[in-house]
């Protein structure tokens, strides 16, 4: 199944979700009328039969009362949703790491993500660590690309190696990929009234059983509040069982997959049926102490809570399960394999290795090695037709091979020690950002000095020099290089006040224009700085046709066609044949504007907001686009993942084939 046809089906279950909690709804109310008829019955308070108690006004108000509850509290968790992926992470316990770290586990944790996001071309998730948590869990939480997070408990970070390490972050990003990270925020917020029910009576049975049978003369409270007690009870019970029965239904058979797709993306099956086994040999290390574990059960790589009855309500199936269906061979092998670990007294220092033990290849020395980089696609020495290529490419959006990450792992193991820590210093990272910018700005003697735009940026002291005295270093930066410190430097500054992103966005784009010209390389990546930055949330995909985004796509296949370099027959030759595709009428009169960065931001937001089976031509008809020419170019290449990132369609490095 495609990415785009993964991310279309998720998106329907958000139908099938609401379908769930309404008839939910129902069977609760119906439930709490029936448990309370036969506690009053009981009690001998009443003596008339239910037909008669569902004509009685009380019946009714105390389904109205029910609705409500149930109404509010799925109102204030989706409005406790509203920024996305933090929200569920502090929801969680988790604080922000710090992406300048000097503790060796957590740059160990931040090396594995970038390079899964770098091999995936997904954006760089904030990552947030769970501190307070000694179990073995993790999650991916956003409503959108440009809130996305990634939450690991500090359990995980102690207790696991970094192949292991690798596994679970191999399979957090393919709930990403597959588009379940935005189900489970909508999950979360849609079962917050439903869940709040089924909290307050597992809280009732759990620590107030004591308080109903009081001693002495207090006996006869207890008693009247008994029936008062019994029905919340009943009532919580109701509204946890069907909480965790719709959770089972949507969330359960989705982890065998992301189990696969991790072992597809890192060839590396043992890494996570190590860390599954990990969670099962530490006994109930996998459960969360916050108070929200219950919630958020359905999103974590292992079950947050214990359930009765797991066969049936666990939103996960049982981890020997999971790991027979990786490799039916390995559960005896790392029952043996954990048994001398524990033995040898090394069971909690595999995190010790770090970095350097990647199972990829040996730990090399951080200065600057293009030749060390798997090579791009180019006219040159790549041995695939132009048909091929683009095949490739179409094929690859959303499914990265062990071949990427093996790409992502040198490439960011290339980057100068420099780069790196620049690009994680929240001080310094719009460095990055503007330099970046300036390998593509051509200043005149009429165009405002680059110091003058720079100095109006005034958090920070002398910035313009930075940028100036970096941007010799981006200049002879291999291309491929570019957009994957973009994106690092991007998720550092998300750390940032408010104001300060602002400023930031502000001075891209008046970079972009300093030149009077802006090419569609400058513009798609201050978009993406734009799109990671900014506070502003997009508008859902409720696009549903093509014919309606009809000008957002002749303005930017305009764009892509111009920055090819052809001959003005060629250029517009090329823009017919992919307009034709779109629409029947003469596409040649976008040839005659400029692209502006007005004209290129309305257009990418509104193809944003195409359904994602919309997508799919969309991004097959870029690619068509830069290959018109029937090159391969490294610039182009690379200016197409960067339009694919802009449009949420995740596009891997394109790898060299001999």
């Amino acid at each position: 199944m495609s990415f785009f046809e993964n991310q279309d089906r998720a998106r329907k279950k958000t139908g099938l979700l609401v379908f769930y909690f309404c008839t939910a709804v129902l069977l609760i109310i119906a439930a709490v009328n029936i448990a309370i008829y036969f506690i009053l019955f009981l009690a001998n308070q009443q003596k008339f039969s239910f037909g008669y108690w569902l004509t009685t006004g009380t019946c009714w108000w105390i389904a109205l009362a029910t609705l409500i509850i149930i109404a509010g509290g799925s109102l204030v968790r989706m409005a406790q949703l509203g920024k996305g992926g933090v929200s569920v992470a502090l929801m969680a316990g988790g604080t922000p790491l710090n992406p300048d770290t000097s503790d060796h586990q957590e740059q160990t944790l931040i090396n594995v993500i970038e390079e899964m996001a770098i091999a995936s071309g997904s954006h760089v998730p904030r990552v947030f660590i769970m501190r307070e948590e000694e179990g073995i869990n993790a999650f991916v939480a956003g409503t959108q690309a440009n809130n996305t997070v990634l939450a690991i408990t500090q359990g995980a970070l102690d207790k696991l190696t970094r192949d292991e390490l690798q596994g679970v972050i191999g399979h957090e990003f393919s709930h990403i990929l597959n588009g379940d990270m935005s189900l489970n925020v909508r999950l979360l917020g849609i079962l917050g009234g439903i869940l709040m029910i089924g909290q307050i009576g597992e809280f009732l049975m759990r620590g107030n059983r004591s308080q109903i049978v009081l001693h002495g003369s207090s006996r006869r409270i207890g008693n009247k509040l008994m029936p008062l007690a019994l029905v919340l009870i009943v009532v919580g019970y109701i509204g946890l069982f069907f909480g965790r029965l719709i959770k089972a239904a949507i969330s359960r058979q989705r982890e065998f997959l992301a189990d696969a797709s991790s072992v597809q993306f890192t060839r590396s099956p043992e890494g996570i049926a190590s860390a599954l086994y990990a969670i099962q040999y530490h006994a109930g290390q996998g459960f969360l102490m916050n108070r929200h574990a219950e919630d958020m059960s359905h999103m974590c790589f292992g079950d947050s809570v214990k359930v009765r009855m797991s066969r049936i309500l666990a939103t996960h199936p049982p981890i020997e399960d999971r790991i027979r269906s990786i490799d039916p061979g390995l559960l005896p092998r790392l029952k043996a394999r954990f048994k001398k670990r524990s033995e040898s007294g090394h069971l909690k220092a595999g995190r010790a290795r770090g970095y350097s033990q990647s199972p990829l290849q040996p730990e090399a020395d951080n200065q600057f090695q293009p030749d060390n980089i798997t090579a791009l696609v180019n006219a040159n020495t790549s041995s695939l037709s132009p048909e091929a290529i683009a095949a490739s490419m179409k094929d690859s959006i959303g499914h990265p091979t062990p071949d990427h990450h093996y790409y992502a792992h040198s490439l960011h193991q290339g980057f100068h020690q420099g780069l790196r820590e620049t690009a994680h210093n929240p001080k310094l990272a719009p460095v990055i950002l503007y330099g970046l910018l300036l390998t593509e700005t051509r200043l005149t003697s009429t165009a405002p000095p680059v110091i003058k735009i720079l100095e109006q940026d005034d958090h920070w002291t002398r910035l313009g020099e930075h940028t100036q005295a970096f941007q010799a270093i981006v200049n002879e930066l291999p291309v491929e290089y570019r957009l994957p410190l973009l994106e690092i430097a991007i998720n550092t500054l998300k750390t940032s006040p408010p104001e300060i992103r602002k400023q930031v966005i502000e001075t891209c784009f008046l970079l972009i224009k300093a030149d009077q010209r802006i090419t569609l390389s400058e513009f798609v990546f201050t978009y993406l700085v734009k799109q990671g930055l900014s506070e502003i949330r997009r508008p859902p995909r409720n696009i549903y046709s093509l014919t309606k985004a009809e000008d957002a796509l002749g303005t930017l296949f305009n764009a892509l066609v111009k920055s090819s370099g052809e001959s003005a027959e060629r250029q517009k030759q090329n823009l017919t044949a992919i307009m034709g595709n779109f629409s029947e009428q003469d596409a040649s009169h976008f040839l005659n504007t400029t692209p502006s960065a007005m004209g290129l931001n309305t257009a990418l937001e509104r193809l944003n907001r195409l359904t994602p089976l919309l997508k799919e031509p969309v991004v097959n008809a870029c690619v068509d686009c830069i290959l018109h020419d029937k090159k391969a170019v490294i610039k182009e290449i690379e200016l197409l993942r960067a339009v694919c990132a802009a449009l949420d369609c995740p596009m891997p490095p394109v790898l060299e084939h001999h």
